[in-house]
């Protein structure tokens, strides 16, 4: 079946986990357009297509131009719609002219499949959703439908006006899929997707370590209140007057908030509490194995990889029940699982993971492992993906 599919984040190259998507379906054949900023010099298969938007202003303005050429010959009608659409919602010439750089050539590419990878781009530009000939695909992820739209009224307005209008939704988990149908989303147009984790990870032996060391806890993910690290502070403050031997280190891209610092302040961690702002991947992973919790206080997640990654090594995971964390954890059999905002419980199950005996740990890491094997491998997910593309370009 030949059909060209545009994989659209804006960015070139993007996150990783819609870079292993463009790989994966490169690999199956199909043709895949990329358009949008060029961040770097990228090496993707002979075919995969990338469309860049010139960044500096001369050049944009020549790109709009030629573009805008191709699409007059193309369908001056379209062109006509496009130029009214553009300009009544951009007072400033320099965005009217960066937001056609990023429309045009996707309207004169035409793909079979348009698969926007954040949802917010239909707010953005709308235009694609008005007069773009192609099948329409967004995917479902995070905080573009668990919290932005709470807070913002005028992109829940913009979800509940493009949602019905799409053809296909792709959702990284239940949960999810649950939220973006208050927004219109149709329940027969959403396909729950996973995120995978590298092979790489779930190679080797699992030897889950807690006796007779001070405990190792790590948490991963950037500073964001949704990230609920004052929650894990509050633990550790419970874990310090248990008199529990333990460390906790956060990697966190961004600036250490005001209440972070003056928590650990107020409840005298300095010594116990570090933070370690970023880390490279491989360098997180061996920090991650060496550890010997994964921590995920999160008050609001999709399904967070760092936990995918944890149960693919074989590190014990406590997570909070937010998202769709109870669709990979199941309690005391692969992890442990809390409600959120509550740190007694999680300092309990701390308590508990070091109740267990070492079958016990191996046991519960070797069940996780599985549940990722089986469920959140880069093969299934690829197989799950080509189906998706595959279905929707026959419909």
């Amino acid at each position: 079946m030949n059909y060209t599919v545009a994989i659209y984040s804006g960015n070139i190259p993007s996150t990783t986990f819609i870079e292993n998507l463009i790989e994966g379906m490169s690999e199956k054949g199909l043709r895949i357009l990329l358009f949008g900023k060029k961040l770097k010099d990228v090496s993707y298969k002979e075919n995969v297509e990338i469309i860049a938007t010139p960044q500096s202003e001369l050049p944009l303005i020549l790109f709009v131009i030629k573009e805008a050429g191709k699409l007059y010959f193309k369908n001056r009608n379209k062109l006509s719609k496009l130029l009214t659409s553009v300009k009544a919602r951009n007072k400033s010439f320099r965005y009217f002219v960066k937001d056609l750089g990023a429309i045009l050539p996707i309207l004169n590419a035409a793909p079979d499949i348009f698969h926007i990878q954040w949802a917010k781009t239909l707010q953005v530009y709308p235009e694609l959703m008005q007069l773009l000939d192609s099948k329409i695909a967004v995917s479902l992820r995070g905080a573009h439908i668990n919290y932005s739209p709470l807070n913002d009224p005028e992109l829940a307005e913009a979800y509940r006006s493009h949602f019905p209008k799409v053809d296909a939704f792709h959702a990284v988990s239940n949960a999810i899929s649950s939220e973006a149908q208050k927004y219109g989303a149709v329940s027969n147009k959403i396909y729950v997707i996973h995120s995978s984790v590298r092979d790489s990870l779930l190679t080797g032996d699992v030897h889950p370590k807690i006796k007779g060391t001070k405990l190792e806890i790590l948490s991963v993910g950037r500073f964001h209140w949704k990230k609920g690290y004052h929650y894990g502070l509050d633990t550790m403050k419970m874990l310090k007057e248990s008199k529990i031997d333990f460390h906790y280190t956060i990697v966190a891209q961004g600036d250490v908030p005001e209440e972070i610092t003056f928590l650990m302040n107020e409840y005298d961690l300095s010594n116990e509490v570090t933070i370690i702002p970023g880390l490279q991947y491989g360098t997180l992973i061996d920090k991650l194995k060496s550890s010997h919790v994964l921590l995920l206080p999160s008050v609001e997640e999709g399904i967070a990889n760092v936990v995918l990654e944890a149960m693919a090594v074989g590190v014990p995971v406590i997570t909070t029940d937010c998202g769709g964390m109870n669709e990979v954890v199941t309690d005391e059999i692969n992890g442990f699982i809390v409600k959120v905002r509550n740190p007694e419980a999680v300092a309990q199950k701390i308590s508990a993971l070091l109740g267990k005996t070492e079958n016990e740990l191996s046991l519960m890491t070797s069940h996780a492992r599985e549940k990722i094997r089986n469920e959140f491998s880069r093969q299934g997910q690829i197989e799950q993906f080509h189906s998706f593309y595959n279905k929707l370009a026959t419909e």
